[in-house]
């Protein structure tokens, strides 16, 4: 198991959709800028980034999970999808302390949230499994000197 991989990508995760919903919020600061044309009202850009924050979060670290599990799993020999859903574990259990810290309670919908971060994380050690396979396999199947395939 490459567990400083796991580690990297799994921390990795949360704050990577972190710096996204910064760097949205800082594009949509520039665009009252430029609105006004002078300094863009605070309390607007702070209601942007909490509903940000708030309803697209999840979604954000769902979809940074599959990449970075990916990432992390493609340099273990076996066991692809088990390094995903590790990847997936750690970033899920860190969103969901997140969340519990900022609301107090665990709901339903915190848990399903959780268990999609984790299927991320499966599913992107799953698309390095499968490319291990196919790779696998066309060295397998080389074509041999007389133009017939067979395995070598």
């Amino acid at each position: 198991m490459k567990w400083g991989r796991v580690l990297l990508a799994g921390i990795g995760v949360p704050v990577a959709a972190f710096l996204l919903v910064m760097l949205v919020t800082t594009g949509y600061a520039f665009k009252l800028a430029f609105e006004v044309m002078g300094p863009p009202d605070q309390a607007q850009i702070s209601r942007f980034a909490a509903h940000l924050g708030r309803s697209y979060y999840w979604v954000l670290q769902i979809l940074v999970t599959a990449p970075a599990a990916a990432w992390g799993a493609r340099t273990a020999r076996s066991r692809h999808q088990l390094h995903g859903a590790c990847i997936g574990l750690l970033a899920g259990a860190t969103g969901l302390a997140i969340s519990f810290m900022m609301s107090s309670k665990i709901s339903l919908w915190m848990i399903a949230k959780f268990l999609l971060t984790v299927g991320a994380g499966w599913l992107g050690g799953m698309m390095i499994a499968r490319r291990q396979a196919k790779r696998t396999m066309a060295t397998n199947h080389r074509v041999q000197p007389d133009g017939k395939q067979g395995q070598v």
